[in-house]
């Protein structure tokens, strides 16, 4: 026997099995207990896995069975559905609930909170080898990123805005660099007023806005303390660039609030259009 062909038997012994048994190891039965896991699943078209998830679910996920909310779990409901996979967020799920789950014997997996664009991508490929896309978690990140480098060049030489960016009204709250609200902003080229405050998600006063004087306010709606008017709150202070110059947007929460690649392109382009309307 030659040695060519003993090379090419073993090459069929070590990588045939591995083609044919590929999918042992991957689950079928997936538990999401977080909003943007679940979204996640659906955007790598592993929807038949999943068998439950929380009440705060996407719609296209309206058919899986609850299981819960994010801060009370049905453990028993868990336990029938059988999962070899659970789904769990450092941002949407308490470390108790993770103990707990472990404890039953339950495979949990937790993900990080992700506030950048490159956070979001790297987790959404390590959710992808978990469950066998990683193919399609590879294309979805690679499109993603080029588009938002596409989006970038568009705004070369374009003025450099600086930007409130309202969440709630009552409290007066912001968002820093930190935050996937800044990468939109620091994205688009742009300067963000409280971008460099030490909590993410800081409670401001109207005061230091005035004083900071931002060309563009941007206020993130619906919230449910917001009033029926978002904008009305500064309309008496005309002495802010944004308001003399009628620079006041509404974006939708669910267009700016959802960490998955497919979700932040679509919020950067909802920024990029409301700052610089006519480059998309």
């Amino acid at each position: 026997m030659s040695r060519k062909t003993v090379v090419v038997l073993l090459w069929i012994a070590i990588y045939i099995p591995q083609v044919l048994f590929a999918d042992e190891n991957l689950p079928a039965r997936i538990i999401s207990l977080a909003p943007s896991l679940t979204h996640e699943i659906y955007e790598l078209g592993a929807q038949s896995m999943l068998v439950g998830v929380t009440v705060f679910r996407p719609e296209c996920a309206g058919s899986k069975e609850i299981v819960g909310n994010l801060t009370q779990l049905n453990y028993e409901k868990i336990l029938a559905l059988a999962p070899d996979l659970i789904l769990m967020s450092k941002d949407s799920n308490t470390q108790r609930d993770v103990a707990m789950l472990k404890a039953l014997g339950m495979h949990v997996e937790v993900f990080d909170a992700c506030e950048d664009l490159d956070c979001i991508c790297a987790e959404f490929i390590s959710l992808a080898t978990l469950i066998g896309r990683q193919n399609r978690a590879q294309k979805i990140v690679g499109e993603v990123k080029a588009e938002v480098a596409g989006i970038r060049q568009s705004l070369s030489g374009r003025k450099t805005l600086s930007i409130f960016w309202q969440i709630s009204e009552n409290p007066l709250i912001s968002a820093t660099d930190a935050t996937f609200a800044g990468d939109f902003i620091r994205l688009a080229g742009c300067s963000n007023i409280f971008g460099e405050m030490l909590n993410r998600y800081p409670r401001v006063n109207i005061e230091t806005v005035i004083r900071l004087n931002p060309e563009v306010i941007i206020i993130v709606s619906p919230m449910a303390s917001f009033s029926e008017d978002v904008s009305s709150l500064w309309q008496n202070f005309q002495e802010i660039d944004a308001v003399r110059d009628g620079r006041i947007y509404q974006v939708p929460a669910d267009a700016v609030c959802r960490p998955t690649p497919a979700m932040f392109l679509k919020g950067f382009k909802t920024v990029v259009k409301t700052l610089y309307p006519g480059v998309l």
